[in-house]
């Protein structure tokens, strides 16, 4: 079957071959009690050095990872993708039509003038007087108005959701398949593990690493 609007939802789990961690589970970034408290918006006015160093380091750990197999077999295909990763791999890999949900690691805002850049190599940047912050979204921040309305947009005329790395069960994320399913479109979830949460939400579901299950998927449609 031909599909003619391919939407394409990913977590951390497209990632992890790449060698960069999850955010939640065994191992994940968040399972540091400390880390998930410096990534609340609050700790920007409470801390904001230790917060823009922590975030500063995972920039400059993701400069140089290479996308991975499922990243490069999305690159392939025309479709959109709404990314919960603010790594920017799928740019890397040559995608065109990426939503960033969470914002970005690849660019920088000052919270003074709103003024976004790319970073420098060296200190975390200044201007208007302060540490710039990234251009992703933090616990208690609201998703950017623009990737919003370019995932709501995408979702009323997909015939096809594939979840990919992420269950896709947490709101936002939820809502993503629910809405797709309301359009009509085939939902398909590829992730390491699946739940019964998950089994009830999408029509169809296959476990494995995404570096598998991705090039095999697309590959038959």
């Amino acid at each position: 079957m031909g599909y003619r609007n391919i939407v394409v939802l990913t977590g951390a789990g497209i990632s992890r071959s790449a060698g960069l961690p999850t955010y939640r589970g065994p191992g994940g970034l968040w399972s540091d009690p400390e880390l998930e408290v410096l990534s609340h918006v609050d700790a920007l006015t409470t801390r904001r050095a230790d917060v823009c160093s922590m975030f500063w380091k995972f920039q400059a750990a993701i400069r140089d990872v290479a996308p991975t197999a499922a990243h490069r077999a999305l690159a392939s295909r025309e479709l959109t993708i709404i990314t919960q990763n603010v790594d920017g791999l799928h740019q890397k890999a040559g995608s065109k039509d990426v939503v960033e949900y969470h914002g970005s690691l690849a660019r920088w805002r000052c919270d003074v003038c709103g003024v976004e850049l790319e970073p420098p190599v060296g200190d975390v940047p200044r201007h208007c007087g302060e540490l710039m912050r990234p251009a992703a979204v933090l616990f208690g921040e609201m998703i950017p108005a623009a990737a919003e309305h370019a995932a709501k947009r995408a979702l009323r005329e997909c015939d096809l959701f594939v979840a990919i790395g992420t269950s896709g069960t947490v709101w936002p994320a939820a809502g993503f398949v629910k809405s797709a399913a309301y359009a009509g479109a085939r939902t398909v979830l590829l992730n390491l593990e699946i739940d019964d949460e998950s089994r009830d939400l999408y029509s169809e579901c296959r476990a494995g690493s995404a570096d598998e299950l991705v090039p095999t998927f697309f590959s038959e449609l």
